[in-house]
C-alpha cells in the first residue's frame, strides 16, 4: 500500500540533472516567479543555502537551478540563483533525518491532496485501526507493518499533511509552506516504532516541529547581508 508513496518520494529526491546551471558559489537561492508567458524570473521566495555561521547547508549536486540571466545578488555581490528545488544536508540540519528537500510545485494544495490519497484509502479499508489525538489521525492494519498519519500542519492554509511509516522509513512527501513551496523529508524508522500506536502521532508531530524550526529561520524575511 505504501509503495506508490515511496516511489514518489524517490523521484522527488532523485533530481540532479540541472545542477550545471548553478553558479560556483551562492549563499541564497530564489524560487522565482513565473510570468504570464510561462518564463521564470527572479523575485520568488528566498532560502539560505549558507548557515548563519557561514557553513554550507546544501547538498549542492542536487540543487536544481534554472538558466535565468538576470538574477539578484546578495550584499556581497554573490549571485542568487533561481531554483526549482534544494536538498539540505541532513547532517547539518540539527534534526535526525535521512533527507530534506524544499521544492517548487505547480500547485502545492493539489500536490498535498494527491499525497494524502493513499492514507485516505487506508482509512476506508475494512479492519482499519485508528489512533486519534488533538492534532493527528493515524491508521494501521493488522496485515501491514505500516502506519499512516494525517497531522495538523504548522503552516497556514490547512493543507493536507500526511506521513507514512513502515519498519524502515518514515516519509513526509509534502508539507505545504505556501501556494508553490513544499517541504519533503524522510527519517529512519524501526519495527518497534510501529508497536506503540499511541506514541506515533506525537512522535511525528515532534519531528515536523523540528523540521519547521530548522527551515523557518532560513526562509522568513531574509536580509541579504
Amino acid at each position: 500500500m505504501l509503495k506508490p508513496i515511496a516511489t514518489l518520494f524517490f523521484v522527488l529526491f532523485a533530481g540532479q540533472a540541472s545542477a550545471q546551471n548553478c553558479p560556483d558559489f551562492y549563499r541564497f537561492v530564489d524560487f522565482g516567479i513565473e510570468s504570464n508567458d510561462g518564463i521564470m524570473h527572479r523575485g520568488g521566495p528566498v532560502f539560505r543555502a549558507e548557515g548563519f555561521d557561514g557553513q554550507l547547508l546544501l547538498l549542492e549536486p542536487r540543487t536544481e537551478c534554472l538558466p535565468v540571466r538576470d538574477v539578484s545578488k546578495d550584499g556581497h555581490g554573490n549571485p542568487i540563483p533561481v531554483v526549482t528545488s534544494i536538498d539540505y544536508d541532513p547532517a547539518k540540519t540539527s534534526v535526525v533525518l535521512t533527507g530534506l528537500r524544499v521544492a517548487a510545485v505547480e500547485t502545492a494544495q493539489e500536490t498535498a491532496n494527491n499525497n494524502a490519497k493513499a492514507h485516505r484509502a487506508r482509512l476506508e479499508r475494512a479492519g482499519a485501526k485508528l489512533t486519534r489525538g488533538d492534532s493527528f489521525l493515524c491508521v494501521d492494519h493488522a496485515d501491514e507493518a505500516a502506519v499512516s498519519c494525517q497531522l495538523v500542519s504548522p503552516y497556514p492554509g490547512n493543507a493536507a499533511l500526511v506521513v507514512y511509516c513502515d519498519g524502515k522509513l518514515c516519509t513526509m512527501p509534502s508539507m505545504v509552506v505556501d501556494e508553490k513551496i513544499v517541504i519533503a523529508a524522510n527519517w529512519a524508522s524501526e519495527p518497534s516504532f510501529l508497536a506503540f500506536e499511541a506514541q506515533i502521532g506525537p512522535a511525528i508531530l515532534e519531528k515536523i516541529g523540528e523540521i519547521r524550526d530548522f527551515i523557518n529561520p532560513l526562509s522568513a524575511s531574509l536580509s541579504l547581508r
